[in-house]
Parts: C-alpha cells; structure tokens; sequence
C-alpha cells in the first residue's frame, strides 16, 4: 500500500512537480507559457482550485493554492496529464514527462508560512542565479502585483487538442485568477501586495548579498530542452518523501499517525468489515463509499 495522502477541504498548500530526470521540458519559451498558463487557468477553476501564486522553472514548478471543494487529486492528475500530453507534442517526445515521486504537497497554516512560500515561488530565479530581479523571468511567474487579478488566457493556437469545439474538454478560454491567501483581508488585496512585495524584496536582497553572476533573462531559452543540470547526475533530490521534507517534526509525526490510522482503516476494509476512515482519506471514500469520521 502506497501512502495516503491527506485531502482536506478548504486546506491551503504549497505543491510542486518535477519534470523526467530534471530535463528542461518547461523551458520558458512564449509558445510554452501560453499553453501552461491556458491549462492552469482552466483545471483550476473546473475544480474549484484557488491560486495565490505559481513559478513555471525549466524543469519544475510551483504552486500556491486553496484546495476550497476537495479536489486537489483530480486537480493535479488532470492538469499534469494534459501538460504532458501536450507539451509531449511539441517537443515531439513520448514517454512519462513527470519525474516519479517528484509530487510535494505541503499545507500552509500561517500567514508567515504563506508569505514565505510566495516569496519562494517569487524569488526561484534569482535564487537560480538566472535574473537579477523576478520580473525579469521569462517564464511564467506570479509576481505581487498580480494577486488579486485575473486574465483570460487562451491557447497559441485555436482548437489545440480540439479546445472550444462541441465535445471537447477544454473551452476556448479560461479565466486565470490570483486571489489574495487565505489569514489576510481579501477585502484590502493592496496591503497584502504590499507585504508581500516587502518580503520578497528583502528575500531578494539576501540572494543578492551572497554574490556571484547571474546568466540572464536569455541564458535560459539557450539551453536543450532535453538536457538537465549537472545536479542530476547525483541522486534523488529528497531523503524523505517529499509530503514531509520541508515539514515541521510536528507536522511529521502528526501524518504519521494519520497514515498508520488509514493503514489500519484499509486493512479492516480488506478483512470484510466496515472501517471509518479519518478526515482527509481521499481515494477510498471517494472510490469505494467507505465512511469517513465526521469532522
């Protein structure tokens, strides 16, 4: 048994995915941002997904956001799927496009831990040494002016994998919306911009006072989409799963427990009784109707 992840309604979280072996199939070209910002725009609103900021790197990305109905599973399984079925075809490649067990999904509980993960997302390519500054950054990137906005996005091309034609999945348009996070006043979006642009310019700054060059905003679109950096040749990236490598020892153990209670949960289920799963069991209620502990 695989382990459970922990879906709860109305969580915010910080996600990431890395692409096969590091390769840079997300390279910032303007063709690629087009597609990456339609596809966002619309799983995240089909699943009542809300983005509070993303970095698209060359071969990663992030997102923060508010899992508000409980979907995130199907969120991340249908945008990844596209992403890599179409972005597949433009680098006219088959195979898996997602490095396996790259998934990170880490909740956020406070504003602090909120600002700091947007600084993060923000701050990825200065703290890549690409751009000396965020705005910079070719690719697509949510910077503090753009929360609390929203912008049509729609593919380079009409009818890209038959999007806006009777029958498709994908509409011609979709709306791409940055809402201000859950812990701030979304009824004053301007002084959460204004924090948020304090902490990642100090962020910046710090990146900065260690010194060392920067490539350029143009180094990037040089580089072989297939090719990955020298780092990759090392090993795995995460001694621990990724659900917990940047978790507190507290947060650690509390998933713990609450995988060993769905495990126990599964193998009652397994035996012929009739288990409660606790609050969070996704793939059991939600495929086989097991009951879940009222929250």
């Amino acid at each position: 048994m695989s382990h459970a992840r922990q879906v709860l309604r109305g969580r915010t979280l910080v996600v990431a995915r890395r692409c096969s072996e590091q390769r840079f199939f997300l390279i910032p070209r303007r063709r690629i941002n087009l597609i990456l910002a339609f596809l966002l725009a619309h799983y995240s609103t089909k699943h009542g997904i809300e983005l509070h900021g993303f970095a698209f790197m060359g071969n990663h990305f992030h997102l923060v956001l508010t899992d508000t109905r409980g979907r995130l599973p199907l969120f991340m399984g249908e945008f990844d799927a596209m992403v890599s079925r179409v972005l597949n075809h433009e680098l006219g490649r088959r195979g898996s496009f997602w490095e396996a067990g790259s998934y990170s999904a880490l909740p956020l509980k406070t504003q602090e831990d909120v600002l700091q993960q947007l600084s993060y997302l923000a701050a990825n390519p200065v703290a890549a040494r690409q751009v000396k500054r965020p705005e910079r950054w070719r690719g697509l990137l949510s910077l503090p002016a753009d929360v609390g906005t929203s912008r049509l996005c729609s593919p380079p091309v009409r009818g890209l994998f038959g999007c806006g034609h009777e029958g498709s999945a994908l509409p011609e348009s979709a709306p791409l919306t940055l809402r201000v996070p859950p812990f701030f006043d979304p009824e004053r979006p301007a002084r959460f911009r204004a924090r948020f642009a304090r902490v990642l310019e100090a962020v910046c700054a710090e990146i900065q006072r260690e010194g060392g060059s920067f490539a350029g905003r143009d180094a990037v679109l040089r580089l072989d989409p297939f090719s990955a950096p020298r780092s990759a040749q090392s090993g795995p990236a995460f001694g621990l799963i990724p659900a917990l490598a940047n978790a507190s020892a507290e947060d650690r153990a509390e998933l713990k427990v609450w995988r060993h209670q769905v495990r126990a949960a599964f193998y009652d289920w397994q035996d012929g009784k009739d288990p409660v799963f606790p609050q969070g069991a996704y793939l059991m209620p939600t495929k086989y109707k097991a009951r879940v502990a009222p929250s």
